[in-house]
């Protein structure tokens, strides 16, 4: 399809044909040397520019770039430098989810005792990518699933990113709109928005793939919306920099869109009010005070559970408030939804944090001394939001400012990150604040032997805060909300303790469990995985990852050719 790259390319056809008029000759008399010769011909006299233009994704123009000058190229050149480096990774994207898509079919990534303690993912491939790429599961299992679809009956999208006719971007767009419908159906949707593929935008190509899942099959498309309605959720957060993090609300547009409205109108209000923060911060305020009053009060406050717009076309209409039954002392319909414990603590910030940052700089002149203020006068926990001053003043940091701080001493959130130490105080002074720290705050045993089975919560608070996440590689699921998994089986002689304990999410303890995921913890909090494939990783205390095979896979296989309902399972 893009061999004749002459024919992409303005003014390559008749340079060509120019030549053979010169030469008296037709293209079907050359022979192949001849032809070859012709090519070069044309080639040579073609801009280079032209010539980028249409080439492939490959190798060879990969060898191109390479040997080019940046500093040399005019604005335009670069331009066309930047686009062919798109093109060539667009063939590296491809081979990746042929790859992946290859690897999921063989028999050691699908163990049948896994599938029958999942609703998961039956197979480990997406794990085994996951662990290499340092990338999350749900992107690791996505790249299985995509490179499934590409390589099986989404074969226009394949070629047209391998030939880097579209990214990846464009690629993910139709494979993941067509993610939940037959593969009849996906055809027949990619039949109608491939050609148009390369000159939209995602937003617009996504767009073109709602509209053509509804003209296919427009039964089944109201049909898909109201199981996708039973998929409805709010992501966890997602750390940026500087103290910022980001939730995405995802569910049915009439519930969606009720919840904007309603941030509007008391943004408005507000504005209206004469309230001078923005519309914006106005809107985030309002929807983040229901967190930080139910943190402090332990209910999350709502007027009635409204049903999905999808069940009934509009939201339900507010009741008035019931008196509270005798039973329970709550109001009715309308007494909100009692917060949970987690892990038998309310819930809470987790800042882990030394003690001299938690203690701030006093105010010049309150002691009389250079030195920090005294435990007495530290600022008091309060309820509901915490203020951005907790004490009424700018939160200096524990040291100059200009000091640096030792990186593995950095104030950390569960849940988020690291986080200045100013801001982490901050937090301390709220009510939704709880202290962990590295080293045990109570006399309890680190290690109790054999005769018990669950770890007292002093232990079982201890090691959530030593993991501060699942202890698979890569893995961000918060400790808090964790399995605690004995590293040694606890039948097989594993004691309950520091140094054979460790966090798991549900779908690493079943893994670890079912999947023929090993693990080891050769020091208190460092843990050692090895996959199905004979590669090895090291999770570091930090988090780091260190790869144990940087050899490849020590496991013996055919050397490749030459270039030419989900249960908890037991600890």
């Amino acid at each position: 399809m893009f061999d004749a790259w002459w024919e992409e390319v303005p003014g390559s056809q008749e340079t060509r044909e120019r030549l053979l008029r010169e030469l008296g000759r037709s293209e079907a008399e050359l022979s192949g040397i001849e032809a070859g010769m012709l090519a070069t011909l044309v080639a040579h006299e073609t801009p280079w520019q032209d010539r980028l233009h249409a080439q492939a994704g490959s190798a060879g123009l990969l060898a191109d770039l390479e040997g080019l000058d940046l500093e040399q190229l005019d604005e335009a050149g670069l331009v066309e430098v930047a686009a062919a480096a798109q093109r060539v990774a667009s063939r590296a994207q491809q081979i990746q989810l042929r790859a992946a898509a290859t690897l999921t079919s063989r028999e050691p990534m699908n163990p049948q005792v896994l599938a029958e303690h999942t609703t998961g993912p039956a197979g480990v491939a997406g794990d085994c990518l996951a662990l290499r790429l340092r990338c999350s599961k749900r992107q690791g299992h996505d790249l299985v699933r995509r490179g499934h679809q590409l390589s099986t009956y989404l074969t226009r999208t394949e070629e047209a990113l391998a030939a880097g006719v579209i990214d990846q971007a464009r690629a993910v767009v139709i494979a993941d709109g067509v993610e939940h419908v037959p593969w009849q159906v996906a055809i027949a949707v990619e039949d109608e928005v491939i050609e148009r593929a390369p000159g939209r935008t995602p937003a617009q190509l996504r767009a073109d793939v709602a509209a053509a899942l509804i003209a296919v099959d427009p039964d089944e498309a109201h049909a898909r919306a109201q199981r996708r309605r039973h998929e409805r959720r709010v992501t966890r957060p997602r750390a940026h920099p500087d103290g910022v993090a980001s939730l995405r609300v995802e569910g049915p547009v009439g519930d969606v869109l009720a919840l904007d409205l309603a941030l509007d109108g008391a943004a408005r209000a507000a504005k209206a009010s004469g309230d001078t923060r923005t519309l914006d911060q106005l809107r985030f305020d309002a929807l983040t005070s229901l967190g930080h009053h139910a943190l402090a009060t332990s209910t999350l406050a709502t007027s009635t559970l409204a049903i999905s717009t999808l069940d009934t076309g509009v939201l339900d209409t507010p009741t008035a408030p019931t008196p509270p039954t005798e039973q329970s002392g709550q109001s009715g319909s309308n007494a909100g939804w009692p917060v949970a414990t987690r892990n038998g603590h309310r819930p809470s910030v987790h800042v882990t944090m030394s003690l001299e940052q938690l203690l701030p700089e006093p105010l010049e002149g309150a002691t009389g001394h250079q030195g920090r203020s005294s435990a007495s006068h530290r600022p008091e926990h309060t309820t509901g939001r915490p203020p951005e001053d907790a004490t009424g003043r700018t939160l200096e940091g524990a040291t100059d400012p200009g000091a640096p701080i030792p990186i593995g001493q950095v104030p950390v959130i569960e849940g988020y990150g690291p986080i200045n130490p100013a801001t982490a105080r901050a937090l301390a002074a709220g009510g939704i604040w709880r202290r962990l720290v590295t080293d045990p705050l109570t006399g309890s045993p680190v290690d109790i032997g054999t005769t018990r089975y669950t770890p007292p919560a002093a232990m079982a608070d201890r090691i959530r805060a030593r993991d501060r996440t699942c202890v698979r590689p890569g893995c961000t699921h918060p400790a808090s909300e964790a399995q605690l998994d004995h590293t040694t089986a606890y039948n097989d002689g594993g004691h309950t303790s520091d140094a054979n304990l460790g966090a798991l999410c549900t779908r690493d303890h079943l893994i670890k469990t079912h999947g023929d995921f090993t693990l080891t913890q050769p020091e208190p909090g460092i843990f050692e995985w090895t996959t199905p494939t004979g590669h090895r990783y090291r999770r570091e205390r930090d988090g780091t990852t260190t790869d144990l095979t940087p050899g490849g896979p020590r496991t013996p296989g055919p050397t490749p050719a030459q270039p030419g309902d989900d249960e908890d399972p037991p600890f």
